[in-house]
C-alpha cells in the first residue's frame, strides 16, 4: 500500500512541476473525450436534421484534428532531425492551419447570417451555457499565459487551439443571447450579429498571425 502511494505522489510531482509536460499528457485524455463529444454532436445532427449541429461536428473535427498534428508533429520533434519538424517549424505550421480555419471560419459566418441559423437554448439552459462559456473562457486565457510562460511551442500549440474552441463557444453564445433578447429581424439585431461573428474572425487571426511573427523571429536566419 506504502508503495502504491508513493507511487501516486511521484506522477503527481512528475506532472506537477512541469507545465510543458501536464498539457502534452492531458491532452490525450482530453483527445478522447473530444471524439466521443464530436460523435455524439454528429449523431444528434443526423436524428435532429440539424444543419446547425452538422456545422459544429465539422468545426470541432477540425479542432480535433489540428490537435493531433500538433501532437503528432511534437512526437516527431523529439526523433526526426528533420528542419520541418522542429518546435518552432511545428508552431509555425499550427498557425497556418488556424489561419485555413479562419477563412472557412467566416465563410460559415456569412451563411449562418445571411440563411438566420443561429443556436437556441431551451429555457434556463441559456443561463447553464453561460456560466460553462465563462469558465472555458477563463481557463483558456490564463492557460495561454501560461503556455506563453513555458517557453514551449508544443504546449502553446495546444493552447491555442483549445483557446479558438473558447472563442467559438462564446460567439455561440453570444449570438444565442442575442437571438433570446433580441429581435430576429431588427437591423440592431443582424449588426449586432455580424459584429459579434467579425470580433471572433479577426481574435483568430489576429492570433495566427502573432504566432507566424513569433516562429520567424524564433527561427534562425
Amino acid at each position: 500500500m506504502g508503495s502504491k502511494k508513493e507511487s501516486i505522489r511521484k506522477a503527481g510531482a512528475f506532472l506537477k512541476d512541469d507545465y510543458r509536460r501536464r498539457t502534452i499528457l492531458l491532452s490525450f485524455p482530453s483527445l478522447i473525450g473530444s471524439i466521443i463529444f464530436a460523435y455524439l454532436t454528429a449523431l444528434a445532427a443526423v436524428i435532429s436534421q440539424s444543419v446547425w449541429l452538422g456545422i459544429m461536428t465539422v468545426f470541432y473535427s477540425v479542432m480535433i484534428i489540428m490537435k493531433i498534428i500538433v501532437l503528432r508533429r511534437g512526437g516527431l520533434s523529439l526523433i526526426s532531425r528533420k528542419e520541418r519538424y522542429t518546435p518552432v517549424n511545428n508552431y509555425r505550421s499550427l498557425c497556418i492551419n488556424l489561419i485555413f480555419f479562419d477563412v472557412i471560419f467566416g465563410i460559415s459566418l456569412i451563411i449562418f447570417h445571411v440563411n438566420g441559423i443561429h443556436k437556441e437554448y431551451p429555457g434556463y439552459t441559456i443561463y447553464l451555457s453561460a456560466i460553462y462559456v465563462i469558465i472555458r473562457v477563463i481557463l483558456a486565457c490564463r492557460n495561454m499565459v501560461k503556455a506563453h510562460q513555458s517557453n514551449s511551442y508544443t504546449t502553446l500549440s495546444l493552447r491555442k487551439i483549445d483557446a479558438v474552441k473558447a472563442l467559438i463557444i462564446l460567439l455561440i453564445l453570444v449570438t444565442s443571447l442575442i437571438s433570446r433578447f433580441g429581435n430576429p429581424r431588427s437591423d440592431l439585431t443582424r449588426n449586432l450579429y455580424s459584429a459579434a461573428g467579425a470580433g471572433a474572425f479577426l481574435i483568430i487571426l489576429i492570433m495566427s498571425v502573432i504566432g507566424l511573427i513569433e516562429s520567424k523571429k524564433a527561427r534562425p536566419s
